[in-house]
């Protein structure tokens, strides 16, 4: 029985790293690649989603030759959560009329 648990808990650790891999991975660093841009007015722009840069400050940001900052991966991944958690607040704002 101890095998079965084992093997169980293996299983699920791996279908949670899968969906960790997809929606944080990927979903996410699309949207703050459209996002963060759009409003930062072109100001800002988002880190490759597997770029190791390093000499960011505490805010995952960084100065470009260009002028632009750029946001680490890392950073533009919770940038997009915020998003979704005020597209969340605003929708439930609107149809429970908080």
């Amino acid at each position: 029985m101890k095998k079965v648990g084992v093997a169980l808990d293996a299983i699920v650790g791996i279908v949670l790293n899968i969906l960790d891999l997809i929606v944080l991975g990927f979903l996410l660093h699309r949207v703050a690649r459209v996002v963060v841009p759009l409003f930062s007015f072109g100001r800002v722009q988002v880190e490759d989603i597997y770029a190791s840069g390093s000499g960011f400050n505490w805010l995952g940001l960084k100065r470009q030759d260009n002028g632009r900052l750029l946001l680490n991966s890392d950073m533009s991944m919770v940038a997009a959560a915020l998003f979704w958690v005020l597209c969340l607040v605003a929708y439930l704002a609107v149809t429970r009329g908080i």
